[in-house]
C-alpha cells in the first residue's frame, strides 16, 4: 500500500512538472532568453536643469551600449559603450531637464538587441527655485580684510551654517603686475580666513559665493559679485598698543615679539623695545641708570605693490633730553636700517621733535619694492625717551 501512494505521487509530480515545462517553452518559445550586465553602484548626481548619471559596468563583454529613459519613457538618450576589458565608468550628462524630482531608467545591450533588466534610479533636479532661494541668501559675510606685509591680502569670513550650502567663494582681483587673477576658494565653516598673493594695493577685490543643493553636484549656483571696500592701510604686525613681547627680564624690559631688533636697543641688561610694567607699548629709554642707544634699529621686511603710502608714527611720550633722534625709516632691501650717519641712502626718513604728538613720511613708489621698515634711534645717556602707541602704514589713495 505504502509503495502504491509512493508511485502516484510520483506520477502526479511528472504530470505537474510537463505542464510547467510547456508554459516555459511557450514563454521562450523564440529561444533562450539573454539578459546583458548591468550597470552597478548607479548614482544621479544634481545639477542646474541637467544630472550626472554615474555607475560601474564590470565583465560582460558584450555589452555595446546603454539607453537612458526619462518623463515616463517618452525621452531618452542612447550612447556606444566601448569595453576596456576591466571595469568600465559610466558618466553621462542628462540635460534640458525640468526642476523637481526625476525618476531614470537605464538599460544595457548587447549587438543582437538582447536588453537588460531596467535599473531603475531617482534624484533630484534643480533650477530657477532653487537660483531664487540662493539669491535670497546672497553673498557670504566678510568681516574685515588687511593687507599684509608681505604683499598679500587677507580676508576674513563670518562663520555660516552647514545648511546653507555654500561650497565656495570665487574670488576677482588684480595683482601687483595690474593682471586679472580669479581664484575658487574652498568654503570651511568656522573661522575662516583667506590669504589672496601678490594682491594690487589700488585695486579692490570683488567676490561672488557659490552654492551647492546637495552635498555633491555638478554644477554651482551663484549671486551677484560683491565688492570689498579698497584697503586702507598695510598691516604692519604688533605695531599697536598693546604690544607683545618675545622674552622679558621678569619685572620691566622686553624685547618686541617679530620685530628686528640689533643688540643697541637692548639697553637694558639685554632687554628693551617695550616696558611690561605697565600699558605695553614701543617703548625705549636711556638714562636713569641705562646706557645710551647709539644706532638703535628696529624693523619689520614690508613688501609693497606701486602706490603711494604714508608711514606714520603716534607719540605717547617724548623726552629729548640732550640728544634724542628718533626717525622712522623705509630702507630698500632686507638687510635692516641704515646708521645715522648713512641716513641719506633711505628711500624715506621722518625725525620726531619735541612737542608733536605724531609724524610721518610719505612715499611713492612705481614698482614692487621690498622695505626694511621701522625706527632708528640715537639717544644719549642722560634722560632721554621715545614711547610711541603705534607705527602705521597707511595707504593713500
Amino acid at each position: 500500500m505504502k509503495q502504491y501512494i509512493i508511485y502516484i505521487a510520483a506520477v502526479l509530480l511528472a504530470i505537474g512538472s510537463c505542464k510547467k515545462m510547456d508554459e516555459y517553452k511557450k514563454f521562450a518559445d523564440g529561444g533562450e532568453i539573454t539578459y546583458p550586465s548591468t550597470f552597478d553602484s548607479m548614482k544621479v548626481i544634481s545639477g542646474k536643469n541637467r544630472v550626472m548619471i554615474t555607475g560601474l559596468l564590470k565583465g560582460d563583454p558584450k555589452v555595446t551600449r546603454y539607453r537612458i529613459f526619462w518623463n515616463s519613457g517618452n525621452d531618452s538618450l542612447e550612447a556606444p559603450l566601448t569595453r576596456s576589458g576591466g571595469v568600465d565608468t559610466l558618466r553621462q550628462i542628462v540635460s534640458n531637464l525640468p526642476e523637481g524630482p526625476m525618476t531614470f531608467n537605464v538599460r544595457t545591450y548587447d549587438a543582437k538587441g538582447n536588453k537588460s533588466i531596467p535599473m531603475i534610479i531617482t534624484g533630484n533636479v534643480y533650477g530657477q527655485s532653487f537660483q531664487t532661494s540662493v539669491n535670497q541668501r546672497g553673498n557670504r559675510v566678510v568681516l574685515g580684510t588687511s593687507f599684509r606685509q608681505d604683499g598679500s591680502a587677507l580676508i576674513k569670513w563670518a562663520n555660516v551654517d552647514a545648511y546653507v550650502g555654500v561650497r565656495g567663494m570665487q574670488v576677482h582681483y588684480l595683482d601687483a603686475s595690474n593682471v586679472a587673477r580669479d581664484t575658487v576658494v574652498p568654503a570651511s565653516l568656522m573661522d575662516q580666513q583667506t590669504i589672496i598673493p601678490n594682491v594690487g594695493v589700488k585695486q579692490t577685490i570683488k567676490y561672488n559665493t557659490l552654492y551647492l543643493p546637495d552635498t555633491v553636484g555638478i554644477d554651482t549656483f551663484t549671486v551677484a559679485q560683491k565688492e570689498i571696500p579698497a584697503f586702507t592701510e598695510v598691516l604692519i604686525t604688533n605695531s599697536q598698543k598693546p604690544v607683545a613681547n618675545m622674552a622679558n627680564d621678569g619685572s620691566r624690559w622686553a624685547i618686541l615679539r617679530d620685530w628686528i631688533s640689533n643688540a643697541a636697543v637692548k639697553n637694558h641688561n639685554g632687554y628693551g623695545g617695550t616696558d611690561i610694567s605697565g600699558d605695553p607699548k614701543i617703548y625705549f629709554e636711556a638714562g636713569w641708570g641705562a646706557p645710551g642707544i647709539y644706532n638703535g634699529k628696529i624693523h619689520q621686511v614690508v613688501t609693497l605693490p606701486p602706490g603711494k603710502y604714508k608711514f606714520e608714527g603716534s607719540v605717547d611720550w617724548f623726552n629729548k633730553g640732550s640728544r634724542n633722534d628718533t626717525y622712522l625709516v623705509a630702507m630698500p632691501g632686507t638687510n635692516g636700517l641704515p646708521d645715522v650717519d648713512q641716513l641719506g641712502t633711505a628711500f624715506a626718513s621722518a625725525k620726531l621733535e619735541s612737542g608733536w604728538w605724531w609724524w610721518d613720511t610719505t612715499f611713492e613708489i612705481t614698482q614692487q619694492t621690498t622695505f626694511s621698515m621701522g625706527l632708528l634711534l640715537y639717544m644719549n645717556d642722560d634722560g632721554e625717551a621715545t614711547r610711541l602707541n603705534s607705527i602705521r602704514l597707511y595707504i593713500v589713495n
